[in-house]
């Protein structure tokens, strides 16, 4: 499935999941000054999660691994390792230096600034 944004939308550029490859869940929120993403990817640790940027597709690739301690052995399994994907289309060109990512309680929160040529400015009348 293709998408677009624009400064108060966003969707999935593709789905793109799998058995073992999911899309996570995730919120777009935005104003006239950045985007704000969060997306929910539970048990991936911040070395984990891999962004990139490139022609205004913004791609979030996470790995959560489940490994058994050393001296023990797995008795009981639910959770096993994950991918979680999302590639979104950004309509307007984002400030990619000045990007944050932060990752807290399984919540990645990224806040992605609009370009100064992409805000919407007002042309007055003479």
């Amino acid at each position: 499935m293709n998408t677009t944004c624009s400064p108060r939308t966003c969707a999935p550029a593709t789905s793109g999941v799998t058995e073992s490859l999911r899309k996570p869940l995730y919120n777009v929120n935005g104003n006239a000054e950045a985007y704000e993403v969060r997306i929910e990817m539970p048990g991936v640790p911040k070395n984990g999660v891999k962004l990139d940027l490139e022609d205004n597709i913004l791609t979030v690739r996470g790995e959560r691994n489940t490994t058994v301690p050393e001296g023990m052995k797995a008795l009981h399994r639910e959770l096993s390792p994950l991918s979680y994907l999302l590639r979104l289309r950004l309509n307007t060109p984002v400030e990619e230096d000045k990007m944050t990512a932060k990752l807290e309680d399984g919540v990645l929160t990224l806040r992605l600034p609009l370009k100064e040529v992409a805000k919407p400015r007002q042309i007055p009348v003479l």
